[in-house]
């Protein structure tokens, strides 16, 4: 009897190891592709368009992923869209400043540095939408105006910036910030709205995400480290009077402090970037997969 248990333990062990073994696989072609952009590519249609520059940077050929849904090439309903997103945030940020218990000091939180570049974002996202329907209206080239203009590359930073940041900051603040004193709207808003919006987006809007661009929210989490350690030099206090900004950020226990920075910044958000490449990359196989669906059906009805 426990030889036949230790067998089946084996052969599932085994069957374990060799699933395990197929994911790894799987990531690493789909990491490959992306470093490669043999993947990921927004169009069938469009399969030779070409993407400009290093895979590391803003430069990509196709402005309109910019500026459209995944599900439909009209701009002015996306646009709508975008537009009500922007006023919403744009409102919250007066909210959260009205409401929230932190007062001035809001402006040296990192859940404050996440949300104004996420408000950013979408306030720019809705301007380059409105300009892209205005262009359409009066026929003028789209590429001309706007292929890798200055506007769609900052666009595009603070959409990365915003994505993983928002998802960064939730994680930490419930895991290790929270400090157990409740919870509120304005703590919903920039810990938890914040991050369910980003990835409903991410399934609604056409932006492409890139592997590679995972060093843009460590550069950003590492100039908010070199921040909090010179407020920490020059005797800073939170809203509380405590003379640390976060409690994991103590720079008076100097080697806790930099081993968490380092960890979150290093290790934590590059793994939030692959997620968030992982759900874009869903987005296109539900697109592709309708696409198909369609497509046959199409065919079926010509046959008949």
């Amino acid at each position: 009897m426990m030889i036949k248990i230790s067998l089946k333990l084996v052969r599932a062990t085994q069957e374990g190891v060799v699933v395990a073994q197929r994911a790894v696989r799987t990531y690493t072609r789909y990491a490959f592709y992306s470093f490669r952009d043999r993947k990921g590519r927004q169009a069938d249609d469009n399969k030779s368009a070409s993407v400009d520059g290093p895979r590391h940077s803003l430069m990509y050929t196709d402005v309109e992923h910019f500026l459209l849904s995944q599900w439909s090439d009209n701009p002015v309903p996306y646009a709508v869209y975008r537009t009500l997103v922007a006023a919403l945030f744009f409102l919250m940020v007066f909210y959260t400043g009205f409401y929230g218990v932190l007062g001035y000091k809001m402006f040296i939180m990192l859940t404050y540095w996440s949300f104004y570049v996420l408000v950013a974002c979408q306030i720019l996202r809705a301007v380059n939408c409105w300009h892209y329907v205005s262009l359409k209206k009066q026929g003028k080239d789209i590429r001309e105006h706007l292929q890798n203009k200055q506007r769609i590359k900052t666009q595009w930073l603070l959409h990365n910036l915003s994505s993983d940041g928002a998802i960064l900051v939730s994680l930490l603040f419930w895991t290790i910030a929270y400090d157990g004193s409740g919870v509120t709207l304005v703590n919903l808003s920039t810990h938890g709205i914040n991050a369910v919006f980003v990835l409903i987006d991410m399934m609604i809007s056409r932006t492409p995400i890139r592997m590679l661009h995972m060093y843009q929210c460590s550069c950003f989490g590492l100039v908010y480290m070199c921040f909090s350690y010179v407020y920490h030099l020059c005797g800073g206090t939170n809203h509380k009077g405590e003379p640390y900004i976060y409690k994991p950020l103590d720079y008076s226990n100097l080697q806790v402090a930099v081993s968490t920075a380092l960890v979150s910044i290093f290790l934590v958000a590059p793994l939030i970037h692959c997620w968030v490449f992982f759900v874009y990359r869903f987005r296109l196989f539900i697109h592709r997969y309708l696409k198909a669906v369609e497509r046959r059906a199409d065919h079926a009805e010509k046959t008949q």
